[in-house]
Formats: structure tokens, sequence, C-alpha cells
């Protein structure tokens, strides 16, 4: 019996070495603005969206432990009532490790302002991917599976398609039970799927992969080509912007990326610089003082 049990624990431990769920997410639940209001529900609320995110199966892919896909997902409860209704706002963020080094690049960051619920003391966290469940859990599932189809654009061509349309999925159900759906509105759920699954902006998808795979992933092997391929992909981008102005997903690149921008060509040749420069102020002009630093 105790052979056998050691058997089990060994048996265990392999699984869970070789065979972790996808995230690991640093996971907050932010309750300044509610002073005065009992914060046991929203305490348990974190330790529950935490084991929610990072314990469940969101993929078929297998990922070793070192291969986890890092995000940071902050809850802040802007007002709450007795009854449990809670409105908030979500503010997510995703990195991806750059191959042979130890750097993690920031590859989105958003805030949603329309993250509207209602929770009760050890609700159960209900999620199906084929069906509208809770609205909280609908939210996350959509963040997660978006999150996935990001990472996996960024290591193959178009590799995250599986994954957004399962987002559309979670939208399918999801747009006439809760709000934060609505295509009316400028910058929700809704746009940031619309702008990956949109075949009109496939620019944006071919940059993740570009920038990523063909660019700070080569680094550690051929700077000066890797250099040249990012050049090219904002180069594409560019040309993309001048066509399709305003698109909310290409301004969320500049959100995660101007400093990571600038870290990247500050040891590059005058050329180089000078090239990003002039290609960034373009881009992203509200951040030119920034890129202005390639060229002093």
């Amino acid at each position: 019996m105790k052979q056998l049990l050691i058997c089990i624990l060994i048996l265990s431990g392999f699984i869970n070495t070789c065979f972790p769920q996808e995230f690991k997410a640093r996971v907050t639940v932010n309750t300044q603005k509610i002073p005065g209001t009992d914060k046991t529900p929203f305490t348990t609320l974190e330790q529950e969206l935490t084991t929610f995110i990072n314990e469940r199966k969101w993929s078929n892919h297998n990922f070793k432990n070192e291969e986890k896909i890092e995000c940071n997902v902050n809850l802040v409860i802007e007002s709450a009532t007795q009854d449990g209704k809670c409105f908030a706002k979500l503010m997510v963020q995703l990195s991806r490790p750059v191959y042979n080094s130890s750097y993690s690049s920031s590859i989105f960051a958003f805030q949603d302002n329309d993250v509207n619920f209602t929770y009760t003391l050890n609700q159960p966290f209900e999620y199906d991917n084929n069906s509208f469940q809770w609205t909280l859990t609908s939210i996350i599932g959509f963040y997660m599976n978006f999150f996935l189809g990001l990472e996996f654009d960024t290591f193959s061509s178009q590799g995250g398609n599986s994954y957004f349309s399962q987002c559309q999925t979670i939208l399918n159900y999801a747009q006439s039970q809760a709000t934060g759906w609505d295509p009316k509105e400028k910058r929700n759920r809704y746009w940031l799927l619309e702008n990956m699954s949109n075949p009109s902006y496939n620019a944006i998808r071919s940059f993740y992969y570009t920038y990523h795979r063909l660019g700070l992933d080569l680094m550690h092997k051929d700077i000066d080509q890797a250099l040249n391929n990012i050049l090219k992909a904002m180069e594409e981008l560019n040309e993309f912007n001048k066509a399709k102005y305003g698109v909310l997903m290409y301004t969320l690149i500049f959100t995660a990326k101007s400093d990571e921008f600038v870290n990247v060509f500050s040891g590059a040749s005058e050329e180089k610089r000078n090239r990003a420069y002039e290609l960034l102020k373009q881009m992203d002009p509200l951040n030119e003082s920034k890129y202005a630093k390639l060229v002093k």
C-alpha cells in the first residue's frame, strides 16, 4: 500500500511538471475605492479568480512550467451594492518570453472600463466555452483566449486563429447578456476581437509575428538581421495605419511597446536609429519626445 501511494505521488508530480496549465497570472482585486465595505468577499474573489485562471486548462497544448504565459489581471472595484452588484474596471497585461534570453516582452495592455457583474461570497465560478454562465467568467474567459491568440500569433503566422474563434463564440453568447460587447462603443471587447479577426487588418497580426519571432527571437543570433526584420515590420504597419487610421489594436501596440521600441534600437547603428525614429514619430506622434532619444 505504501509503495502504491509513493507511485501515485510520483506520477502526480510528473503530470503537474510536464502538463501544467497555460497561465502564470498575477491577479489582484483592488477595493480602495469602496472604503468601509466588508472586504472579505473581495479577498475570496481574488483567490477564486487566481485559481480559475491559473488552474484551468484553456487549450489542448501542453506547457512546461517555464513556458507558462505571464499576465497581469487587475480588477478595480469602482462601486458595489449590498446585494452584490459590482461595477469595475479590468486592467490586463500580457508578456511573452524572448528566445534564449531572460527578457520578457510586453505584448498587450488594455483597460476595460465596462466590467459589471453580480457576486456573492463563495459563488461558484461557472464557465462553459459554448454557453453563457456568468458575466465575470465570460469576460475572463474572453481575455484568456484572446491572450492565447496573441501569444500563438507571435510564434507562428496566424497561429492564434482557433483562440480568436473561441473568443467569437464567447462574444456571441455574452453579447445579449451583459455590457462591454456592443459594437456601438469604441474601445471594448467587441473591437479588440474584430481587429484581430478582420482580414483587412492582417497587417497587425503580421507585425506581431515578424516583430517577435523574426525580430526579438533572432537577437541572440544575428542582431543586424533582427533589426532589419523589425524595421520592415514597422514600415508595413505604418503603411497599414495610413490606409486604416485609428484602429484600436494598432494604438495598443504602442501602449504596450513604446518604451521597448526605444530600448531595442538604442544600441543600433546611427542609420538604423534614424530610420526607426522617422518611422516611430509618424506611427505614434504622441510619443515623439520619447523616440527622440534615439537621435540625441
